[in-house]
Parts: C-alpha cells; sequence; structure tokens
C-alpha cells in the first residue's frame, strides 16, 4: 500500500510545469443540487489533463540506464500524450501502444508531444502482448500502468491539492478507468480527512470497477461501449483495487447522456472545455446518484481533451 508521505515525496518532486491546478466554484451546479460544489480543474493540467503527474513520477524515477534505453505504456489517449510530453521534458525516448479504434486526434497528439505510437488489435490484451514484444525486440523499459506504484504516488497529489484548498470537504468525486487515480486520490483525503467520502464514477458501458467493488474481487468486462473513451480499462489494477476497497466509500455508473448533459452544464456555466471522461462526476450528482445536499463536494474533472467535431456535435445535441 502507497501511504500519504509517499505521495507528498512525490508531490515535492514535480516541476513547474506541471500546474497546481485551481479549484473553482460551480455556482450554477451548487444552485441544481443544494451543495456547494467545487470542481479540481485538471482540464487545465499540462496536456489537459491529470496523467502529467504520474507520467512524471514514473520516467523521473527510472534508472540512469532504463532512461537511456526508453520506456513504453499503453494508453487509449491522455496517459500518452502526458507520458510523451513528459519524456521529451526530461530527455527519455517514449513509445505508446494505443489500439486501433484510438481517437485519431489523441493518436496525432501523442505523436506530436514527442512519442512514438504503435497501434495493435482492438483487445485489451493486444496491449500487452504488444508491449511484451517491444520489450523483447528493443529492451526498453515497460511500465504497467494499472500496477505501478509510481501511477498513484503521482495522482495522489491531486488528493493533495484538494485537501490544501478545501481542508472541509464532505465529498470527493472520481473519475474512475483501472483505478490507479482513485486510489491515489482516496488515499491522501482519507489519511487527511476520515470523514470525507470519495466517491468512484464510471459509464455504465464500462463497469469493471464498479462490478468488482460490488463482488469484492476484480472483475473484467469483455468490451467497453461508452463515449468516455478514457474511461475503457478491462479490469481495474489489483493494487488500486486494494486501495479502493480500504478507501473509496462508493462507486456509482453513469449513463452517455448523462454525461453529455454534463460536458454541455460545464460549457455553459463554467466556461470549462472537458472531455465526456471528465464529466463523470457532474453527470453523477446531477442524475441523483450522489447526494450532496448541504455538502461541500468536489468533482475532480481529470480532462479536457476533445476533438473539436466531438464538442461541437454534443453542444449541438437538443436536450431530452
Amino acid at each position: 500500500m502507497i501511504t500519504l508521505k509517499e505521495i507528498d515525496l512525490a508531490w515535492q518532486e514535480l516541476p513547474p510545469d506541471v500546474v497546481r491546478t485551481p479549484v473553482l466554484r460551480a455556482d450554477a451546479l451548487s444552485e441544481e443540487t443544494s451543495g456547494t460544489v467545487l470542481l479540481k480543474a485538471e482540464n487545465l493540467q499540462v496536456t489537459g489533463s491529470y496523467k502529467a503527474r504520474a507520467s512524471f513520477t514514473i520516467l523521473n524515477r527510472l534508472s540512469d540506464d532504463e532512461k537511456r534505453r526508453g520506456a513504453a505504456i499503453s494508453s487509449s489517449g491522455n496517459f500518452a500524450a502526458a507520458f510523451a510530453h513528459m519524456g521529451t521534458r526530461l530527455g527519455i525516448p517514449t513509445t505508446v501502444v494505443m489500439m486501433q479504434k484510438t481517437s485519431p486526434y489523441k493518436v496525432e497528439r501523442t505523436r506530436r508531444f514527442g512519442a512514438e505510437v504503435v497501434l495493435c488489435e482492438n483487445r485489451h490484451e493486444s496491449r500487452w502482448e504488444t508491449l511484451d514484444r517491444l520489450k523483447a525486440e528493443r529492451g526498453i523499459t515497460v511500465i504497467n500502468t494499472f500496477e505501478e506504484p509510481n501511477v498513484m504516488r503521482g495522482h495522489g497529489t491531486i488528493g493533495l491539492e484538494i485537501m490544501e484548498h478545501v481542508p472541509d470537504v464532505d465529498v470527493v468525486l472520481v473519475p474512475i478507468s483501472s483505478g490507479g487515480l482513485i486510489a491515489g486520490v482516496a488515499t491522501a483525503v482519507k489519511e487527511i480527512r476520515p470523514s470525507a467520502r470519495v466517491i468512484g464514477v464510471q459509464p455504465e458501458g464500462s463497469q469493471a470497477m464498479y462490478r468488482s467493488f460490488r463482488q469484492g474481487q476484480v472483475c473484467g468486462i469483455d468490451e467497453a461501449r461508452t463515449i468516455c473513451d478514457a474511461l475503457i480499462a478491462g479490469r481495474p489494477g489489483v493494487l488500486p483495487f486494494e486501495h479502493v476497497q480500504r478507501y473509496v466509500d462508493d462507486v456509482v455508473l453513469v449513463s452517455d447522456e448523462q454525461v453529455k448533459h454534463a460536458v454541455r452544464t460545464l460549457a455553459g456555466t463554467t466556461k470549462l472545455v472537458v472531455e465526456p471522461s471528465g464529466a463523470v462526476g457532474i453527470a453523477a450528482m446531477q442524475a441523483g446518484l450522489v447526494d450532496v445536499h448541504g455538502q461541500t463536494v468536489v468533482a475532480l474533472v481529470s480532462g479536457g481533451n476533445i476533438a473539436l467535431a466531438q464538442l461541437a456535435g454534443i453542444l449541438g445535441e437538443a436536450e431530452g
């Protein structure tokens, strides 16, 4: 299990270009939900998502030999761009394995930030098979982001910043994919303020952590079908799941339509551009899945990397 001390050390190591993102008031959402709603705006982070934190922590802590040979991960987009950016910053060659169905927008962003992109079949297993092949062929260091403790340490720095800005927080809402984000955030928040509730949110079409949380053991899904393309892990990581079991109070599911509504709400009332995956916490509040009446709640807005055409389509849809 990672510790608060380890998260704090990772926080101290972060470079100046990793932004201490603001916690913004969301007055319209506060009025709608009868709570005090605040947004931890990681969509304003370098490369547009929270992944910059763990990417730096992972790459900076490699040995000199590992840095020379380079490192590789698999990612659907946000981790890919951040990993590429931090690799370029640190002078470390990076490779990212992405499924062929990955958004072309996110593939191109990853290449632009400096990583080599290797496309694989549209199977979760194919990502690990491709990483294993690259390790054997090139001798590069392969990072399993599902199980890497530095992922949780790096992402846990968000929890420290939430507690610094909102020490009396009652509820923290966190998007979930493989679980590294919520594991780190929940560890930091709960170790500082045990009375706070930490609630994870997943899309209905990608609910591996939800099922695992309900059954008390790691479960997988066959295929993710959701607009939230950054939340498509086929199963949680084993190590993050241990932290979720210890620190997380609940996991809820939201529909794609509820997520689209949240994206429109954020654009219209807060002027924030948020990708669907980053809006799931807001969707959960608006749908009444999390009661925040009279509570101080921080929703983690995890990313803003959305193609303009997709954003325009969501904003242009009539509300049902």
